[in-house]
């Protein structure tokens, strides 16, 4: 999901570079904070860089999480390298993008029925195993309200729009993925002014393999560069 407990998908990437990983608003012991588009993440990120004095850094958004990284990557547009995304959700202000997204669309729902949504789609079929591991706990965090707000606000005005990101942008995604349907990674590639987009033959969504496969082959090649 999208815990900050799955540390090891970055064991790899640790030996090269400093990793950080941010909690979003809701998960785990982060506040369940309602953002008002996905820009005012942005920009508390924007925040969190200049206390810690870091100058430049890349950033890594997986799937859901690729929104949130193009609002880091247009909030802190001077400090941002690079921006690297696997499987990412597309930009769904966009209509093009949105004539091929195969969910319902809503825009307007309250964070209350989010969070039930969340829950249902998620965790409702998962055993209850499953849901003592600490990073399932982490994302059903708040009565799922991180994954709540992540089907709220991706239909919204994001506030800024992926034209404006200045930073280089890496997009791997795979022909096969049934789960977001690689036409929306090409439309978001071409909403982008520098991108480079990987489209695979083969490949799940999200798998642990392809994510290790994508940090190895594509992210540690430009960070040690």
């Amino acid at each position: 999901m999208a815990s900050i407990k799955d540390i090891g998908l970055f064991e790899d990437l640790s030996r090269f570079a400093r990793v950080i990983c941010i909690a979003r608003p809701g998960y785990g012991e982060s506040s369940p904070y309602e953002l008002k588009n996905l820009l005012e993440y942005g920009e508390i990120i924007s925040k969190f860089i200049e206390e810690l004095a870091i100058n430049k850094l890349d950033v890594i958004g997986a799937s859901a999480g690729a929104i949130y990284g193009y609002a880091i990557a247009k909030a802190c547009s001077e400090k941002i390298r690079n921006f690297y995304v696997y499987s990412g959700a597309p930009a769904l202000y966009d209509e093009k993008i949105r004539k091929n997204w195969p969910y319902p669309i809503s825009e307007e729902i309250t964070v209350e029925d989010s969070k039930k949504i969340a829950y249902d789609v998620f965790f409702s079929n998962i055993s209850k195993d499953e849901k003592e591991k600490d990073y399932i706990k982490d994302s059903m965090a708040n009565n799922c309200f991180g994954e709540g707000q992540n089907i709220r606000i991706r239909f919204k005005d994001w506030g800024f729009t992926l034209s404006e990101i200045k930073a280089k942008v890496y997009i791997q995604h795979s022909k096969k993925d049934y789960v977001l349907p690689y036409v929306m990674a090409e439309r978001t590639a071409e909403l982008l002014s520098d991108c480079e987009l990987e489209l695979l033959e083969d490949g799940e969504h999200f798998t642990v393999e392809g994510f290790e496969s994508f940090i190895k082959n594509t992210v540690v090649k430009k960070v040690i560069k």
